[in-house]
């Protein structure tokens, strides 16, 4: 069967309709003020849904960084605790040096904590 012949019934080919369609004037499609004002909401509330989407997915993959940050600065500590304390390695010469190098790491690691924890169970705004 071909568009372009009339069908057995007499009925306009899909040719006719469509040129006949593209003659006329367009249609009216303006929506009252109601619907119009209603779909903006929904597709408001939708990009902040889709918002929250990313700011969470981003949110997971931070703090795996971060879980693996802490765990390598606590595997530093802990790495250079057992060396000292196995006598392998030793700061007789520099006394200050493993002090101030423990202090350091466990700062680092406890303001990262609080930095964490401010920062990721903390309420999104809306």
């Amino acid at each position: 069967m071909a568009d372009t012949a009339p069908g057995a019934s007499g009925n306009p080919s899909t040719a006719e309709v469509l040129e006949a369609l593209s003659d006329g004037p367009a249609p009216d499609v303006s929506l009252p003020p109601q619907l119009i004002e209603s779909d903006i909401d929904r597709q408001r509330s939708y990009a902040h849904l889709v918002g929250l989407q990313q700011h969470y997915s981003h949110k997971s993959q931070w703090s795996y960084f971060l879980m693996a940050m802490m765990l390598g600065m606590i595997g530093f500590q802990s790495f250079l605790l057992f060396k000292v304390g196995a006598a392998q390695w030793t700061f007789a010469e520099y006394d200050w040096l493993l002090p101030a190098l423990l202090v350091q790491n466990l700062a680092q690691i406890a303001g990262l904590c609080v930095i964490v924890v401010q920062a990721l169970f903390k309420d999104v705004q809306s």
